[in-house]
């Protein structure tokens, strides 16, 4: 087949989609022309032409599309027969293509007509007189196409997919040629530094690292493999990582802002600190991310995955985190003035304020909070919510003194630095919970399980403990003093510089406890088990031993 032959097969292919465009435009004016009914029967009950200026405006924007593909078409045209050798036949064949388009021309100007002030005014006076479409026959192709007529709901429908249709191919008309890893790698060991809009799509950079010196401003990387690499303080601002795999990467002050992260795998990634307002996290997993102080003002979390992510002191004012998933999520001291939480999961989340990094209230201020899940998560009296919005109505927990938790299912909490002093925890679940530097002398504890909890520094003084499991726990740097550990079960326990001053340790079990450094001045240690006890350097002045001796 020769260049002539393959021009003319090209152009009779672009007249084919022209002509399908040419049936979906057809479609929309029957669906306009639909509307405009509608309109006529509600002038005769009200004054208000809105919905007529609407309607105009829609066929000004069908107008608009339709130039721009027979612009598109013309265009094609004009590079072809430039590239074509000149020959009579070839004239010809281009007139006739010419002729072709100056008859769609008019059909669609036909079809599509443009409503003038005096049609309008027709039509408010009388509302049954409406806008014709006639229709000319084009071709023989043309006269045997049948097509449907659209429902409101279709015609919206396809306008949308063809908004969406011509955006996407826009965004890859306007894509720089693939650059591959190497080759990106290779020019920035040569020195290279500004890289913006460069197109890395589906690259591989896993276990890469990148200089923060580096500008990807608006780069391309959609369905890039960057996990486990290391691009801390790089500037990905409107960059396109849509479908990118960004598992356990450090992303650390990396500055993604207006960044399109849509669907984007970054669980487990360090972003700390990194720049994210008006990013796109729609469907994002964020599993166990952290997050910690990230800007995210303004950004879209909408049905994003955050479970057990880190997002302590994070700027959440204004962000969208409907339906998302923040199970477990630590959103101590984080900032949520009018954010959008509509449908979110915030089950056993940390809402509190006090954290080792500050002890600033999570403010949830002006946010909607309409459907949200709060069963088991955790505030405090400076946690601010919405004017009229209850938290334990809604299922959380007030973390303060005094306050009643019997049977609360606390299990794997972190209770950090809480103030529980004179607390009713009665049958309460406080398994696995971090209960580290927590205050909880003169609790109430009685059948409270504490397997596996992290104690170490917690103030226990004055506590009743009497009976409890507590093998294996940390309780190194503990307060016990003058606590109840009648029958207590301490095996294996760890007590190093544990303060058991005043304790009453009557009948417990502390066989391979470790006592290290322990106070134990005062303790009354009568029938209690020490086979295996590390007791080196502990201080027992004053203690009754198990037989029932006083140690000097």
């Amino acid at each position: 087949m020769n260049d002539q032959q393959l021009n003319l097969v090209s152009l009779f292919s672009r007249i084919e989609q022209l002509e399908q465009h040419l049936l979906i435009v057809r479609k929309y004016s029957t669906g306009l022309k639909r509307q405009l009914d509608c309109v006529t029967e509600q002038f005769n009950n009200r004054p208000e032409l809105q919905e007529w200026e609407l309607l105009k405006r829609e066929f000004a924007e069908l107008k608009k599309q339709q130039n721009i593909i027979l612009g598109l078409s013309d265009r094609t045209f004009n590079s072809q027969t430039l590239d074509s050798p000149p020959s009579n036949e070839t004239k010809e064949d281009a007139e006739i293509v010419k002729e072709f388009f100056q008859r769609v021309d008019r059909q669609l100007q036909q079809d599509s007509p443009t409503p003038t002030v005096e049609e309008s005014q027709e039509l408010t006076s009388n509302n049954e007189q409406i806008i014709s479409f006639h229709h000319e026959e084009i071709d023989p192709v043309e006269q045997e196409t049948e097509f449907s007529i659209f429902t409101d709901e279709e015609f919206k429908i396809e306008r949308m997919l063809l908004l969406l249709m011509r955006n996407e191919t826009d965004e890859e008309e306007s894509l720089e040629t693939p650059v591959s890893a190497e080759e990106f790698l290779r020019r920035c060991q040569c020195g290279e530094k500004d890289f913006t809009g460069i197109n890395l799509a589906d690259s591989d950079f896993s276990k890469k690292s990148i200089s923060w010196q580096v500008n990807l401003s608006k780069a391309h990387l959609k369905g890039g493999n960057l996990s486990n690499g290391s691009f801390s303080c790089l500037n990905l601002s409107e960059a396109n990582l849509e479908n990118a795999d960004l598992y356990k990467a450090n992303l650390q002050s990396s500055k993604l802002k207006s960044a399109n992260l849509k669907n984007a795998n970054l669980s487990e990634a360090d972003l700390v600190n990194a720049e994210m307002s008006g990013a796109n996290l729609i469907e994002t997993d964020l599993w166990k991310a952290n997050l910690q102080g990230a800007k995210l003002t303004e950004a879209n979390l909408s049905n994003a995955n955050l479970r057990k992510a880190k997002l302590i002191t994070a700027n959440l004012n204004n962000t969208n985190l409907s339906k998302a998933i923040l199970i477990e999520a630590d959103l101590r001291s984080a900032k949520l003035r009018n954010a959008n939480l509509m449908g979110a999961d915030l089950t056993k989340a940390n809402l509190r304020g006090t954290s080792e990094y500050s002890s600033q209230a999570v403010d949830f201020y002006g946010a909607n909070l309409k459907g949200i899940k709060l069963q088991q998560a955790l505030y405090d009296e400076n946690t601010r919510f919405p004017e009229g919005f209850n938290p334990s109505e809604a299922g959380a927990y007030l973390i303060a003194p005094s306050i009643c938790l019997q049977n609360a299912d606390l299990s794997g909490a972190d209770l950090s630095g809480a103030n529980l002093t004179e607390a009713n925890l009665k049958g309460a679940n406080l398994s696995k919970a971090k209960l580290t530097s927590a205050n909880l002398s003169g609790a109430n504890l009685t059948g409270v399980n504490l397997q596996a909890a992290y104690m170490n520094q917690i103030n226990l003084s004055c506590t009743n403990l009497t009976g409890l499991n507590l093998i294996k726990v940390d309780l190194s740097n503990a307060n016990l003093s003058a606590a109840t550990l009648n029958k207590t079960d301490l095996r294996e326990a760890n007590l190093t510089s544990a303060k058991l001053r005043g304790s009453d340790l009557q009948e417990a079990d502390l066989r391979a406890a470790n006592l290290s450094y322990a106070d134990l001045s005062g303790a009354n240690l009568t029938g209690a088990k020490l086979g295996g006890a590390n007791l080196q350097y502990a201080k027992l002045a004053g203690a009754i031993m198990p037989n029932g001796t006083v140690h000097e």
